[in-house]
Parts: structure tokens; sequence; C-alpha cells
């Protein structure tokens, strides 16, 4: 799953504009704006859980901007082959697009996103494709987004004949510059499954929540961050999430990344 340009990184550039004390002129608003990042973590999670089998990652994307508000982008990491499950790579690849505008001080942002792990047999079960559709808001240092699943999979938990649309995420994070450079967040999320069908519920409750704490600090371009994910996980979910030589990929843990935007 893209981590967007971070709440982080967001509230760095803002402190840095406003604490400047520098009055630059207005320049032209270009047609399109261009951004790409590259990146690397050691343990890259969705929602909580462990897509690289607590292995380090490689990831990078791009983003396309209109000024009227619409973008597209996609970005890829490295992955698990529990993550790409049906999978001839290793590789998960993400495509996306929206509009983003403000009303009263809020920032919206509207859009739709499709995973996609190259060369799943599309034809087969437990492929991990998924598509989603999200609105976010943001003012201050508050984010929060809703996602929704659209596509009859949500990563490769559903059986031949099973539906997941539906399964919603609720996503609320805090972040605020408390040092020079240094930014704190909190996050909180909660994963909805709708998926009545799975033999997973035959295990247990399959929805849980994910939380995360985090420092990021801007070292002259390279954003370098650290976070301890704290999973409250149900029997349904630890089902899910354990691989086939017993990896608990919902395990609590730390991870550290860096990022770099151009």
């Amino acid at each position: 799953m893209k981590t967007y340009l971070t709440l982080s990184a967001i509230a760095l550039a803002a402190a840095a504009t406003l604490s400047s004390g520098v009055v630059v002129a207005a320049e032209p608003t270009p047609e399109f704006t261009v951004a790409y990042n590259v990146g690397a973590t050691s343990d890259y999670r969705v929602r909580g859980l462990k897509q690289n089998n607590s292995n380090p990652s490689v990831q990078g994307g791009i983003d396309v901007g209109h000024k009227s508000g619409f973008y597209v982008g996609t970005w890829g990491s490295t992955v698990s082959e529990w993550t790409a499950s049906n999978s001839s790579s290793n590789m998960e690849v993400d495509y996306y697009g929206g509009y983003k505008t403000e009303v009263a001080g809020v920032a919206l942002d509207f859009g739709t996103i499709y995973y996609n792990y190259p060369g799943a047999n599309g034809t087969g079960t437990n492929t991990s494709d998924t598509r989603e559709i999200y609105v976010g808001a943001a003012y201050g240092p508050a984010a929060f987004k809703v996602s929704r699943v659209m596509s009859t999979n949500y990563f490769a938990s559903t059986g031949a004949g099973e539906d997941a649309s539906g399964t919603m995420y609720y996503d609320l994070t805090l972040s605020q510059e408390v040092a020079p450079k240094l930014t704190a967040s909190v996050h909180a999320g909660y994963t909805d499954w709708k998926n009545g069908g799975t033999n997973l519920n035959s295990v247990g409750k399959v929805s849980y929540a994910d939380y995360n704490v985090g420092l990021t600090y801007d070292y002259e371009g390279y954003l370098l961050g650290v976070k301890y994910f704290i999973n409250d996980t149900k029997p349904g979910t630890e089902s899910y999430a354990t691989t086939g030589d017993n990896k608990k990929l919902y395990k609590d843990g730390f991870a550290v990344s860096v990022l770099k935007a151009f």
C-alpha cells in the first residue's frame, strides 16, 4: 500500500515555510507537477500486517498532479510470497488517482486505488489484487480517511465464490512537529471485514484494530523514520496473517525507514 508523501513530511514542509520569516513573491502555479519518491523500510506493513516477512523492502513511486486538483500516480514495493498470493513476482504495484481540494480550511481527497501484484492468476482464488475507493479529510494536525473495498477480493482473504466487497478501513492520524525538523505521529486504524463467507470466520472474528506511533526527522531532505506497530488482532485475523511456515505477520514491532522525495 502506497505510503503517500507522509503527513510528517507535509508537516515539516509547512513548518519550514512558516518559520522562515521570509516573504516570497508568489509564482504562477504550473499546469502540471511531477514528483518522485524512493525509499526503503526494515518492515513494510499494511494496516499493521507485515508484507515482507520482516525483511527489508525497497519502494518508490511517481505522482502527477494538475493545478485543478486532479492527480494520478503509481507506487511499488517488494513483498513476500504470502502478500503476492498466486503471483509469479514478489512485487506490489499500486495505481491510483483522484481529486484534492480545500473547503473552509479542510483539505479533502477523493480517489480510487488498485493494489496489483503482477503475474497473479486472475482466474484463481486467493489472489491479492484489491480495488478500493477512499475519502480523506485533513485539518491542522489531524487527518481522517475512509476506504471501501470495491473488488470481490480483499488481499487474498477470499476463496472461490466468496465476496469481500464492502470491507471498510478507517484511518485516523495525528502529526505534529515537536522539535526543529522532528515530527511525531500517532495512528489508529480499524479494518471492518465484510466477507461473511470466508472460512476465516469459522476460526473467529476477523475485524481488528491497528495502531502505531512514530518519529520522522528531516535530514537534508531525507526523511528518516521509526515506528512501533501494535495490533489488536482476533483469532480470524491471526489465522489469516500466519504463513505456511508459521511466521506470525501480525506481531507488534519496530520498523525504521528512509524516504527521499524529488
